[in-house]
């Protein structure tokens, strides 16, 4: 768990080129063991290995050396799972499927939060009158009520480790928002909206509040407001992702044909490894290699349906943290430029 924070992964043009190399098979392979899923199945790969070396030791050891007959193998036929694989492998495809469209709807969300946090911002400061300081405040105030709101969903949707450095973000973006608007009434929401039940909801009618009393024509007005209106939507997208997982019914049912399955495996391989030539034999022991051969089945076969269990919650590896920073340093710049082009105005 303590991993998936390394996993908000956010690529430029040396990633992509890194991404590509012709030695990303060898990197992959090199660092295969230090991988969190790798470290993630330790009891499920030990449990297939230690049902192999029992099924090993009894039918390649024990039954060899009996001389009365009367202890029988413990081997299975493989019809059953050859049979059974590929309704295993239809349930695993639709596990990753459904848990990769869960994490792709994520991110694809947070994709339009930013945008229309910048669209919100960047119409307002095309409409404000920034001559005014009463303009200049209100734009703002919006700014900030546009950021909080990225910033409380990202704390809504993260763990308890989050809340400390939520807090004392909202704190600094408030202390300097009054550092340079001074200490009005209007400013007070901060604070309120940390103590508020419902963080983002707060957040986005404080930006509602701001957006009503920017001077500007009604029907700009609305233009604006039609941003807010599809954040409030991608709020309740990002809530019901976060509360409704796969049917469980479906999850639980694949783990436990997989888990069944693979513990199964090695009473059904057993007779091919044993079939292998005696130059083939490991120590002179029938069947040997199935130890091996075993972990590594169980170790992709497990990889693969804790890949979906990984991705099916995907805020927490999805790098929130920068869209919200991206969000507050595209809002600034949206105001400055705004600043700029007013000042070049009147030199004219």
């Amino acid at each position: 768990e303590s991993s998936r924070k390394y996993r908000r992964t956010v690529f430029d043009y040396d990633s992509w080129v890194d991404h590509r190399s012709n030695e990303r098979v060898i990197k992959n392979l090199r660092g295969m063991f230090f991988s969190g899923i790798v470290r993630q199945l330790q009891q499920e790969v030990l449990a297939v290995t230690a049902i192999a070396i029992g099924v090993v030791v009894w039918d390649g050891i024990v039954v060899p050396h009996d001389t009365t007959g009367l202890i029988p193998n413990v081997g299975l036929p493989a019809v059953p799972f050859q049979l059974s694989a590929p309704a295993l492998g239809l349930l695993l495809v639709f596990r990753t499927n459904a848990s990769y469209g869960r994490w792709l709807e994520a991110r694809v969300t947070w994709g339009r939060i930013v945008s229309q946090s910048q669209n919100t911002v960047r119409m307002a400061a095309t409409f404000t009158d920034m001559s005014t300081s009463e303009g200049k405040n209100a734009l703002n105030q919006l700014a900030l009520a546009s950021w909080a709101f990225s910033r409380c969903l990202m704390n809504k949707l993260s763990g308890p480790e989050d809340e400390e450095l939520f807090q004392n973000e909202m704190i600094s973006a408030f202390q300097v928002h009054e550092e340079k608007n001074g200490d009005g009434p209007e400013s007070k929401f901060i604070p309120d909206i940390i103590t508020a039940r419902n963080r983002p909801l707060a957040a986005l009618m404080e930006a509602s509040i701001v957006l009503d009393a920017i001077p500007i024509d009604e029907k700009r007005r609305v233009e604006i407001d039609k941003s807010l209106v599809i954040s409030g939507d991608l709020l309740n997208a990002c809530e019901r992702i976060f509360t409704s997982p796969v049917p469980l019914v479906y999850t639980r049912h694949t783990a436990r044909f997989l888990t069944l399955w693979m513990m199964l495996l090695p009473f059904g391989l057993y007779g091919e490894f044993a079939r292998l030539p005696e130059t083939a034999a490991w120590l002179g022991i029938a069947g040997l290699p199935l130890i091996p051969g075993a972990a590594v089945i169980s170790l992709f076969l497990f990889g693969i349906e804790e890949l979906a269990v990984q991705l099916e919650e995907p805020f927490s590896i999805l790098p929130m943290q920068k869209f919200c920073d991206d969000i507050k340093a595209s809002n600034a710049e949206i105001i400055e430029w705004k600043i700029k082009s007013c000042s070049k105005a009147k030199s004219k």
